[in-house]
């Protein structure tokens, strides 16, 4: 099949997420796939001193990402979502649209089989592509984590024309199909990318000298992060160590400096963290009550797993839900410490752990996925 996968985030980003590793397995069993993403536009050179953005024009312009044979593509458009979104709400004509037959004849692609669109901004992408099979792959509550009306129209259109869902979460689930209850659904999880997780690897250099019991977070530092948690957690129990890998800002430094117990060590490659994970004694993903985290489906949950690591989280409907035995569920943020504590004091089974992760390793995610869209 030609598949081609419209995402929110492009393959060489600091987060490696769920379409980027679809599209990988997809291409292991002999699928040509084109993986585009969110385009870029002549108003992001407003904001040239970001990072990302950087990165982003780089790929643009040819700069080559370790995708295996995936086809990579950070497109141009004349219009960011920004501006796009509010004409799209009133015109339904979305102007973020790249020229995306550029994209296909650069891709060596003719025709497209498969559209999976995880992006809602690619709203219309489908009219261009013409696809055999478009599914909507929402892997959170999109309008509520951005506060985008927008989004939300465009997440109705979307509705109106696909020919399947897949959620990766069920409040996600529930909130599309309100939209069109007519059109067949698959309610899969994200998954792991077992192996990488699992593989026994050489402790980091700069996790050696951070003393045990050490408690990990990988991830960003968002207002979807229980931060107040955190820092009771670090006041609570000074014997632990917690060590917080992604990208960090001065402001929260400083929220953090008073505590000797709370180590910073950035943003990591994504093939380098798997040793992070498994020298530690536990993982930690410590939610706040923002909306967007009812639904989400972190891949970060089954990535903890496959290293070992029994996981403290916040209690969610999602999560609740899924009755995974290596979960510590917590509520408040005063109940952070009191539940690190208890876990650590199970002599978690990693072995065992690990092993329940198996069952979400991407390869078994793909085929699922694929068995859905033949008997649509």
């Amino acid at each position: 099949m030609n598949i081609m996968f419209a995402s929110h985030t492009y393959m060489g980003s600091p987060f490696v997420v769920g379409s980027h590793h679809l599209s990988r397995e997809m291409e292991k069993l002999g699928h040509s796939v084109i993986h585009v993403s969110t385009p870029l536009s002549p108003f992001h050179l407003l904001k040239w001193k970001d990072r990302d953005i950087q990165a982003r024009f780089r790929i643009l312009q040819g700069k080559k990402v370790d995708t295996s044979a995936v086809v990579n593509s950070v497109p141009m458009s004349l219009l960011p979502w920004e501006i796009a979104g509010p004409i799209f709400k009133r015109t339904h004509k979305n102007w973020m649209l790249p020229s995306i037959k550029k994209v296909m004849r650069e891709g060596g692609m003719e025709s497209v089989d498969l559209l999976l669109i995880d992006q809602p901004r690619f709203v219309g992408l489908e009219k261009l592509v013409s696809p055999r099979v478009t599914i909507y792959r929402p892997t959170d509550i999109y309008s509520k984590m951005t506060g985008d009306a927008s989004i939300a129209s465009a997440e109705q259109t979307l509705m109106s024309v696909v020919d399947g869902l897949v959620s990766t979460s069920g409040p996600v689930l529930s909130e599309l199909q309100e939209y069109n209850p007519a059109v067949p659904t698959l309610l899969l999880e994200n998954g792991v990318e077992y192996d990488h997780f699992s593989a026994p690897v050489e402790e980091p250099d700069d996790l050696k000298p951070i003393p045990g019991p050490r408690a990990v977070y990988v991830g960003a530092l968002d207002e979807r992060l229980d931060l107040k948690g955190l820092k009771l957690l670090a006041e609570q129990l000074p014997e632990v160590s917690l060590v917080i890998i992604g990208p960090v800002n001065d402001e929260t430094k400083r929220d953090f400096a008073q505590f000797a117990n709370v180590h910073f060590l950035g943003a990591k490659k994504y093939a380098t963290v798997p040793g992070y994970l498994q020298h530690s004694d536990i993982a930690l993903l410590p939610l706040s009550n923002h909306a967007a985290n009812a639904g989400r489906s972190p891949m970060k949950l089954y990535e903890y797993a496959a290293a070992g690591l029994p996981v403290v989280v916040t209690e969610t409907p999602e999560l609740l839900r899924r009755q995974e035995r290596f979960l510590h569920f917590y509520r408040g943020s005063e109940d952070l410490p009191r539940t690190v504590k208890a876990a650590l004091e199970t002599n978690p089974d990693r072995i065992a752990i690990r092993d329940m992760a198996k069952k979400h390793a991407w390869e078994t995610k793909v085929n699922t996925l694929l068995d859905f869209i033949d008997n649509l």
